[in-house]
């Protein structure tokens, strides 16, 4: 058969294996996403509404798959099979990426091969949150640890990624991280056993609707990734196109500020043993709607280089607490609150993408962040609600 268990007991894992696997995971998507508007319009030669079909296309279907698959986790079925199963359809997806010029093509591997990839990220997290389950260790840290290990490969991913495009093409960018993608799949094949999930003892709680303070607070993780998506996005294009400035200005933004919030995601922990976690959420948001106000204003790199030690700020709270707070509403329902999780970015980037490329096409990439920052004021308010509806359900 395919898949065959390494092991039958995890006595001998560590949380240090989980976040290389999540930083070789997050690497795969950090020399992908950041190109994909870059390469829908300059390489494939599209009108930017394009970036917008192809994001809700591709989301749409990764959410279903993710969600699927996740429900299958908490059933018992196989995190580490589907886990090489969705890196199985990135492979793919890419190969065909680097051999055509039409959009359609790209566009139906998109649906069918790479929104399995999509799932990637949230199956990585059960297998993380299956193993610490079972260990006494504290659970926000070792959210926060796999979450810095995404952030830590995007330090690399984007930099090299540009560079490459700008060096050898797409070509380049897209085959690395294929050769990322059959290195995650070979460690977890060899590295990883099959941890010994039984299935949910909890069959009412799976069965029973999430209560409405939890999709307040998925709405707000939706905002949060829409805005940062709308940014990110936009960027390569702004920046070279209507600024004028080097090929390389978006990896070495993207890259620093990849950098600087690993310590305060990791940091956010000693926040949340002082504070609540609602609290630096919020503070979070604040931090995001600052950055994206002054790099609309902004217009040399500099300012922008400065800028996103703000950047950082945000999403380093928003991401190092918030998958913690989710999984803390359903605590026995792992998979269906990482998928939750995971979908919400994904959410977020299709919104923000497809919404960059609506702005785009009728203004400019710049007005995109004039979104980002009504994205932050959403996230604000569902936060709010979330607060508002918990302490009610409480009281209740």
């Amino acid at each position: 058969m395919l898949f065959i268990s390494t092991s039958s007991q995890p006595h001998h894992l560590s949380a240090k294996q989980f976040i290389f696997l999540s930083s070789l995971t997050g690497m795969i998507g950090s020399f992908i996403y950041p190109l994909l508007s870059y390469f829908l319009i300059d390489e494939l030669n599209n009108p930017p509404i394009y970036v917008g079909i192809y994001m809700v296309s591709v989301t749409l279907a990764g959410i279903v798959i993710s969600q699927t698959l996740g429900k299958l986790a908490d059933k018992g079925v196989s995190a580490r099979k589907m886990y090489l199963l969705a890196n199985s359809g990135i492979v793919l997806a890419l190969l065909i990426y680097m051999n055509t010029h039409s959009f359609w093509v790209v566009l139906a591997a998109g649906i069918f091969c790479m929104a399995f990839g999509n799932a990637s990220i949230p199956l990585m997290l059960t297998l993380g949150r299956q193993w610490a389950n079972k260990q006494t260790i504290d659970i926000t840290q070792f959210n926060a640890q796999l979450r810095a290990g995404i952030s830590f490969a995007w330090m690399m991913g984007p930099p090299l990624g540009f560079a490459l495009v700008a060096s050898i093409g797409f070509v380049g960018a897209f085959s690395s991280a294929i050769m990322v993608a059959l290195l995650s799949m070979a460690f977890v094949w060899l590295k990883l056993p099959e941890l010994s999930q039984q299935k949910s003892k909890h069959k009412n709680e799976a069965t029973t609707p999430a209560p409405l303070h939890f999709w307040f607070l998925a709405i707000a993780v939706v905002a949060g990734s829409m805005g940062n998506n709308m940014y990110s996005s936009s960027l390569a294009l702004y920046t070279i196109k209507e600024l004028s400035l080097p090929e390389y200005t978006p990896g070495i933004l993207m890259g620093l500020v990849a950098g600087l919030e690993v310590p305060i995601m990791l940091w956010a922990n000693r926040l949340c043993q002082r504070f609540s976690k609602i609290n630096v959420m919020l503070v979070a948001f604040g931090f995001g709607f600052v950055f994206y106000a002054g790099m609309y204003v902004a217009t040399e790199f500099w300012q922008m280089l400065a800028l996103q030690f703000i950047n950082a700020v945000f999403y380093g709270l928003f991401a190092g607490v918030g998958l913690t707070l989710l999984q803390a509403q359903l605590p026995n329902r792992v998979g269906f609150t990482s998928a939750v999780y995971s979908n919400g970015f994904k959410v977020g980037v299709m919104l923000g993408s497809s919404g960059m490329g609506v702005i785009a096409q009728y203004s400019s990439f710049r007005l995109a962040l004039v979104g980002a920052m009504l994205s932050s004021v959403l996230g604000l308010l569902f936060l709010v609600l979330y607060n508002w509806q918990q302490n009610k359900a409480i009281a209740d």
